[in-house]
């Protein structure tokens, strides 16, 4: 087809030999099928293999350096690394009668709207940053002014607050509690009912329903599915927990894999696998917090 649909997969902090294709302890069976049915490609160089500067990278076509940001990544609180007038893939595809959805981890920064004074929790101690910001207004310099039609977000990494989904740039609610999810600890504002286990599961089904959106509408897609995960918080869900036999980490990396076989088995489902292009890199390898002399 001219128009092939486009998802684009992107794991945060996986090993380049974490798959099971690739030598891996933990059954990666979904990520083995794209290797096996597709193309791998095994020699790759970057400039910055850090989160930030990869996104950066991927949705703009230029080096991550020639952005303000010249070395390390934002955070949560962080202002908009991309400014509107520039091109992005999002944007391109959607001149191009794409739809265009971001599902997960964004961590390019976002113009929030700041309250004239800092709020404080509802319940609990008051810590981290982004207190002052006003969650009730939509966001500006998201995906939403950079190509994207809709889109469902987590702001930076899953141990950076705040501890927030955006949908279409805009908070879905407002957090009244302080949290912070195992190493490396970092306490700051969430919802009340946020929990970093859930994000896996909320990608996917917020991506399936995409899909199926998309066919439904007889328009071709793209999906940019960055995740949270195995990055830390190492969090698996319950289903998970001890399924690998090597730790955390190693579940993680088995649910991580379940949301690819979540989205191949939607695009099985709608018929559209054969006219769907998937790509799955990862945006560096693994985080030392994995504990890699346990792990070996």
């Amino acid at each position: 087809s001219a128009t092939p649909n486009i998802v684009f997969i992107l794991a945060d902090d996986m090993g380049y030999g974490d798959p099971s294709h690739a030598g891996g302890k933990a059954p990666t069976p979904n990520i083995d099928r794209l290797a096996a049915e597709g193309v791998r490609f095994t020699d790759a160089h970057t400039t910055s293999s850090v989160c930030t500067p990869t996104r950066y990278s991927i949705l703009t076509g230029r080096y991550n350096w020639r952005s303000p940001l010249k070395s390390g990544v934002l955070t949560g609180t962080s202002e908009p690394l991309i400014p509107p007038a520039r091109t992005t893939v999002a944007g391109f595809l959607q001149e191009r009668a794409y739809t265009t959805y971001v599902v997960g981890k964004w961590h390019l920064g976002l113009g929030w709207s700041k309250l004239p004074q800092a709020r404080t929790a509802d319940s609990g101690k008051t810590e981290g940053p982004g207190w002052d910001l006003d969650y009730s207004r939509r966001v500006s310099g998201g995906p939403g002014d950079l190509g994207f039609s809709h889109s469902f977000l987590y702001p930076a990494s899953l141990d950076m607050p705040p501890y927030i989904y955006l949908r279409d740039d805009t908070p879905i609610g407002m957090p009244t509690v302080t949290k912070a999810f195992k190493e490396p600890h970092r306490p700051g504002p969430a919802l009340a009912d946020f929990d970093a286990v859930n994000c896996l599961p909320d990608f996917a089904r917020e991506s399936r329903a995409y899909i199926a959106r998309s066919v439904a509408a007889q328009k071709p897609f793209f999906l940019y599915l960055p995740l949270t995960s195995p990055h830390t918080p190492t969090v698996p869900g319950e289903h998970w927990q001890g399924r690998s036999g090597i730790g955390d980490y190693g579940d993680f990396l088995m649910e991580t894999d379940w949301v690819v076989g979540e989205i191949l088995a939607e695009l099985d489902a709608q018929g559209i696998a054969g006219d769907t292009l998937v790509i799955f890199p990862s945006d560096n390898g693994c985080s030392p917090m994995a504990n890699i002399p346990h792990l070996e």
